[in-house]
């Protein structure tokens, strides 16, 4: 089966959104993560905000 320009187009496109997609969930969790062991340090260092 031999794929037309439009075609491979079309469904590269979609594989291209589906490794966005993967990549930005990987990214937004290590963020978060990352914000939280931050954020517990900064109130070891410096006190919590509430104080």
């Amino acid at each position: 089966m031999r794929l037309t320009p439009g075609e491979m187009l079309f469904y590269g496109g979609i594989a291209g959104m589906f490794l966005v997609v993967v990549i930005a969930i990987i990214v937004i969790s290590v963020l978060l993560g990352s914000r939280k062991r931050l954020r517990r340090k900064f109130d070891e260092e410096y006190g919590s905000r509430d104080e």
